[in-house]
């Protein structure tokens, strides 16, 4: 009888103990991951899971990590909560670890080149942070400067070497009775016959033919080009 009670109390334990289990939630699985660093002395460092896309977010749990350091040139590091794995960087050849990943940020880095060889994923219910990107910045527009005499002979500089883009015309007018003239692709200015003094115009230029000359003899105009 004495076998027979710890043996159906036995079962009882195993019963109790399997209900823990399913109540505390299934176990994670295990998956591959594989790393990537070096390869051809390039400066490309990867991680990447068992389907070949790179990776980003992970559901916690334990993972086989395979690293693949192709060169005497770089290393693999991966860092996170509960993680630090490194390669030499003077090592070559293949390293498998096991791995167990829970909520958070981990960063793989190639140590002798931080800045250029880096990459970054989440686990669980961490996210990546959103990161945006700066605007480029607009080109300087080209600065050009324009004249008109007294007695109405006109300049501008520079015509050679321009480009389609935006450009700034700063134009010195000495003339009671004659004006600047600028024509070409989209564009058509003049300052007034009466107008004396500077004024400075923000145009763009497009690639074309444009033409300068007073406001009085149109027909005696300069030209020039504009590349694209």
């Amino acid at each position: 009888m004495g076998a027979k009670l710890l043996a159906a109390a036995a079962v009882a334990a195993a019963g109790i103990l399997l209900g823990l289990g399913v109540a505390g939630g299934s176990p994670a699985a295990t998956g591959q991951l594989v790393g990537d660093v070096g390869l051809g002395d390039s400066f490309q460092i990867s991680l990447k899971d068992s389907s070949g896309a790179a990776v980003k977010h992970l559901d916690p749990g334990t993972y086989t990590l395979v690293v693949h350091d192709h060169s005497a040139e770089h290393n693999f590091d991966l860092s996170g909560p509960g993680v630090s794995v490194i390669t030499d960087i003077p090592g070559t050849g293949d390293t498998t670890y096991t791995i167990t990943l829970t909520d958070g940020l981990y960063f793989f880095v190639c140590d002798a080149h931080a800045a250029q060889m880096k990459g970054e994923f989440a686990v669980g219910t961490a996210t990546l942070p959103t990161r945006t990107t700066a605007p480029t910045p607009a080109p300087a527009a080209t600065k050009l400067t324009a004249a008109v005499s007294a007695s109405g002979k006109v300049s501008l500089r520079p015509t050679g070497g321009l480009s389609a883009g935006r450009v700034t015309v700063t134009i010195s007018d000495g003339s009671r009775t004659d004006g600047f003239r600028l024509s070409g692709p989209g564009i058509a200015r003049a300052t007034g016959i009466a107008f004396t003094g500077r004024v400075t115009w923000t145009l763009a230029l497009r690639p074309g033919t444009y033409a300068f000359s007073s406001v009085r003899h149109p027909k005696a105009k300069h030209a020039f080009r504009v590349s694209a």
